[in-house]
């Protein structure tokens, strides 16, 4: 018989994350009773949704006001026709934003920006979900997040939202924000980079 605190803390979970029964009751199951963690769990883990069912992947990229950081996320999706939809491009920048505003957002870490409160009761999380049940009906997922610092930073993205390359530079020098796009396109055009590769990094050190 399950404790009458972790049936509360179920049904808690499941009012905050919208998973279901049997997802909640594993996520709490993992983390021993604590939310918090049991949100993480649900967040890292793909069983609010069936992953057989992600099957297009495509990445949004965007740079920060001082030039200094391009952030790219890899978002899964069903099909790709919801990324034609203005909508869904207002989303993407939404999450974008939010993503640049994080400090943790290398790697695994999608979790600080799934998380990020945008108001004290509607994290970001939240509102994907929303948007994928009552606006796309349609499932997508925050795979992960792709950054570089540096002094000077560029990136260019292909049309077809499947690859992307990031440049970061030493240093600043007239026309430089022409010759990155530039190298970064070509790195783009480059044959040997598979359909769905998310990011080609590279690192250019500018003597003057």
């Amino acid at each position: 018989m399950m404790p009458k605190s972790d049936i509360k803390k179920i049904k808690n979970l499941r009012k905050i994350t919208r998973a279901s029964l049997i997802a909640c009751k594993q996520a709490i199951f993992k983390s021993q009773g604590k939310l918090n963690l049991a949100i993480k769990f649900l967040i890292n883990n793909s069983n609010i949704i069936k992953k057989h069912s992600l099957k297009e992947s495509f990445l949004v990229c965007r740079r920060n006001q001082n030039k200094t950081k391009v952030l790219a996320i890899k978002i899964a999706t069903a099909t790709d026709f919801i990324t034609k939809n203005e909508k869904f491009k207002k989303l993407a920048n939404l999450i974008l934003e939010v993503a640049l505003f994080c400090q943790r957002v290398l790697g695994h870490r999608k979790y600080y920006v799934l998380k990020y409160k945008l108001s004290p009761k509607l994290p970001l999380f939240k509102i994907i979900h929303f948007f994928s049940k009552y606006i796309f009906n349609e499932y997508l997922e925050l795979k992960q997040i792709f950054v570089i610092y540096a002094p000077f930073s560029n990136f260019y993205i292909h049309h077809s939202y499947k690859k992307a390359a990031f440049v970061g530079l030493s240093n600043y020098i007239p026309g430089l924000e022409q010759v990155s796009k530039h190298i970064a396109r070509n790195l783009i055009s480059n044959p040997r980079i598979p359909k769905y590769q998310c990011i080609q990094i590279i690192n250019y050190k500018i003597i003057t």
